[in-house]
Formats: C-alpha cells, sequence, structure tokens
C-alpha cells in the first residue's frame, strides 16, 4: 500500500465575515430623517459590495437618544451576536453606537468576549485590536460629556420658555404648539371635548374610548384612543387654559426618566395661556365625578394572587383584575380597553376563581400560598370553562356559573328580605279580615 503524503495548501483561504451594521439619530426631525435614511444606504450597498463579507442586516434605531439602553433594533442586533450570527458590526462613530460609557464599555466587552469585532469609522477603531478598549474608555467619556452639554444647553432653553411663559415642547391631543403658544386643532378638539360630555353623562373611560374610535376620532399620533389616553384627557388641566410649566422634569441626562415635580424644582403657572377647549366648571365637575368613582380603586400593595396567572385564548393577553360595585372581577386587557371588538372574552368573579381553584386543588377554602406553588397558569374561556395548567405538566379542567342573586345576598339583605314577607303576610291577613 503506498504511502500518502499530507502538505499544506499553497493559499490559505480566508472565511467570509458575517457582518452587520448600526446606524441611529436620536431626534424624529426631518433632516435627520435623511441622514438616518442615508446612513442605511449606504451601510447596506457597502457590505454588499464586499466580496469578503456576508450581510446580516443594518439594524436601525430612530429617534432614540444613545444614552437610552432600550434601543429595541441595537437590543436585536446584540441578540444575534449571542447566538453566533456576526462577527463585524460596522458603525459610523462612538456616539451613534452610544453615548454612555459604562453602556458602550459593558456592550464592548460582551461582544469581545463573543468574539465580535466592532469598528468605528470616526475614529477607525477595532474594538478587537489591542488598543481598543484604552481608546474607547477615553472617547466614550469625551462622548458622554458631550451628551452632558447637550443636555444643559437643551435644560436652558426650556428653562428660558419657561420663565417667559411659553411652552417649550408639547404634544398634546386638541393642540398645535406654534411659537410657544398651544393652538387649538379643532377636529381634536371636538373629541376632547365629546370625552368629557360623555364622562359626565355617566360613560366609563373604555366605553368612551370605543364610542369615540367608532366615530372615527383618533390619538394625537393618529392611534385608537384607549381607556388610559381618555383618563390622560379627562385628568388633563391644560384644557381650561390654565398651564402649569415643569410640572415633571427628566431625572437626568442619562436615564432621561420623568419625574413628577413635587416641589424639587421650581414651577411657573400660567393662567390663559391660549384658549380653552373645555370650561373650568366642566373640568371641576369631572375631577369630582373621578374622586367618586375612585373610592375603593385596587391599591398595588393589595394581594392579587391571580396576576399575570390568567390567561385569555383568544388574544393571548393577561386578564387584570377591576373593581366595580365593591366587588373584585378579572377581565382581559384586551377586551378592557376595546370592549367586545377587541376580545370576545368575559370577566371572571375573584370569588368564583378562587372557589374553583379550592376545589380543583382539593382544599376546603383558596390558599395563595399553594396555588403559587401548584399552578403554573390558568385558561379562562367565553362557555364559562377554566383550565388549569399545573406545574408539575398535568391539566384539569372546570367549570363555573354565576350563583343566583339570593348567594350572593349578605345576612343583612337576608334579614330585610325576611322582614318585608312578614310585613307583606301580614297585610294580606288583615284584608281578609276586612273582607
Amino acid at each position: 500500500m503506498s504511502k500518502i503524503t499530507t502538505i499544506k495548501p499553497s493559499l490559505k483561504l480566508s472565511k467570509l465575515k458575517r457582518v452587520a451594521a448600526y446606524a441611529r439619530v436620536s431626534r424624529n426631525k426631518e433632516s435627520l430623517v435623511h441622514s438616518f435614511n442615508a446612513q442605511v444606504d449606504y451601510y447596506e450597498t457597502y457590505i454588499k459590495a464586499n466580496k469578503d463579507y456576508i450581510y446580516k442586516g443594518v439594524y436601525a434605531d430612530l429617534g432614540i437618544s444613545g444614552t437610552k439602553d432600550s434601543r429595541e433594533q441595537f437590543n436585536k442586533l446584540l441578540e444575534e451576536c449571542r447566538k453566533g450570527e456576526i462577527d463585524l458590526i460596522l458603525t459610523k462613530s462612538i456616539s451613534r453606537f452610544a453615548r454612555n460609557t459604562a453602556t458602550l464599555l459593558r456592550t464592548v466587552r460582551e461582544l469581545k468576549a463573543l468574539k465580535v469585532d466592532v469598528y468605528f469609522e470616526e475614529q477607525q477603531i477595532h474594538t478587537l485590536s489591542e488598543e481598543g478598549e484604552f481608546i474607547l474608555t477615553l472617547l466614550a467619556s469625551m462622548a458622554q460629556e458631550e451628551a452632558r452639554d447637550m443636555s444643559e444647553n437643551v435644560k436652558w432653553a426650556v428653562l428660558k420658555h419657561f420663565s417667559e411663559g411659553k411652552v417649550y415642547s408639547m404634544t398634546i391631543l386638541g393642540y398645535r404648539l406654534q411659537n410657544g403658544v398651544l393652538v387649538i386643532e379643532p377636529k381634536e378638539a371636538e373629541a376632547v371635548r365629546l370625552i368629557f360630555k360623555l364622562y359626565l353623562e355617566g360613560y366609563g373611560t373604555q366605553k368612551i374610548a370605543i364610542t369615540l374610535n367608532k366615530m372615527g376620532f383618533k390619538s394625537r399620533f393618529n392611534r385608537n384612543l384607549t381607556y388610559t389616553s381618555v383618563m390622560g384627557v379627562l385628568r388633563n388641566e391644560t384644557y381650561t387654559g390654565d398651564i402649569t410649566l415643569q410640572s415633571t422634569f427628566n431625572e437626568n441626562f442619562i436615564t432621561k426618566k420623568m419625574i413628577k415635580n413635587k416641589g424639587q424644582k421650581k414651577m411657573w403657572r400660567v393662567e390663559e395661556a391660549h384658549e380653552a377647549i373645555v370650561d373650568k366648571e366642566t373640568f371641576n365637575k369631572v375631577q369630582e365625578l373621578i374622586r367618586k368613582r375612585a373610592v375603593g380603586v385596587i391599591t398595588r400593595e393589595e394581594s392579587n394572587p391571580f396576576q399575570q396567572k390568567l390567561v385569555c385564548p383568544y388574544c393571548n393577553r393577561h386578564f387584570s383584575r377591576k373593581l366595580s360595585r365593591g366587588k373584585f372581577h378579572y377581565i382581559c386587557s384586551y377586551y378592557d380597553k376595546y370592549g367586545k371588538d377587541g376580545c370576545p372574552n368575559k370577566k371572571v368573579p375573584q370569588n368564583i376563581l378562587e372557589k374553583a381553584t379550592a376545589e380543583v386543588l382539593k382544599l376546603k377554602e383558596f390558599n395563595a400560598r399553594v396555588f403559587e406553588k401548584e399552578i403554573d397558569h390558568i385558561t379562562a374561556f367565553n362557555d364559562s370553562r377554566l383550565i388549569f395548567y399545573f406545574k408539575d405538566g398535568h391539566e384539569v379542567e372546570k367549570t363555573w356559573s354565576y350563583p343566583s342573586r339570593k348567594e350572593l345576598w349578605s345576612e343583612e339583605m337576608k334579614e330585610a328580605a325576611r322582614r318585608r314577607t312578614a310585613e307583606m303576610n301580614e297585610r294580606r291577613k288583615l284584608c281578609q279580615e276586612s273582607q
């Protein structure tokens, strides 16, 4: 048998790199949108034209600050890197990638561990190079200071507007901002007046939202109205023509979390700052009605054993707990927002849910600890079926029904009924004797 000799190849074939790009602009303005689109087009063309690259997409966030971690496309890009799908990321500059030093270094170090290189074009830095991280630390600190300076400049401009009684920035249903003054937008103002009118007529916020959506009204950003957006309108004093400036403020230039101003910073109150959509008497009546309806509303601290446990099979959303006439019930969150047009499911009273759960768990009465330990989740159908999914993998189906009215009576109600019956019997007896 002849001997086989192994020799090294004369030409080493290079592995093709899987390449993606990241683009971002922090404000959704027309001039910046053009820059944003140009970045996306440039990277797509550039990567596809390079014979050593495999195109893995351009991930782009529009109108999101680089100091925030909640960038949807950025996070999707990181997920692809964690799956081992990307070798190289191209981006315009450090400030486009992140302006927060801690975020930048944390991300770069994670990518480095995954053997993913990031190339910053303006700085001409590869993060996998020996000097990459040292230079990045210095440049990222500079970028963070730049973000701080920009934040301070914007803050100064905002406070200057406030001190002059002007609005710096506001998007509100019914108005448009023109030269620091709110000007009525007629079609939206009609929706605002109707929201206040219907609430005073006894409509709930959900029913108002459904009614206005059917009439063709939209939110400020051309979306369907929801009960939360309706309540936001009802509570907003700006519709009376008065306005409080700096009622909220940014926690800091990195998190940009909005905090309610409870006296931490100066506020400006301007009366008759703009034309009112709703008169003050109507607004005050609505606030009083909101307070009356809020009596007995659930607080976050109260026990809610079925939170995130009850699932709607029709829209795959969790049920929310509501309080109505002093009693708790659970309702699909999508039905809660859009009514029957959004979901065909129905509400489940909490006392019935607890009773059914106790029976399934073979307990004399409902026990929240046992429930949490044994049950993973419950699917609630609109035909009064409940399917209990146990953590050990087995399932139990249970049907329920509303109790008769007498079963819901309290002892006081039962005693009152007995008295009424006795009085009626006495009157019948007197009538018979008189005949």
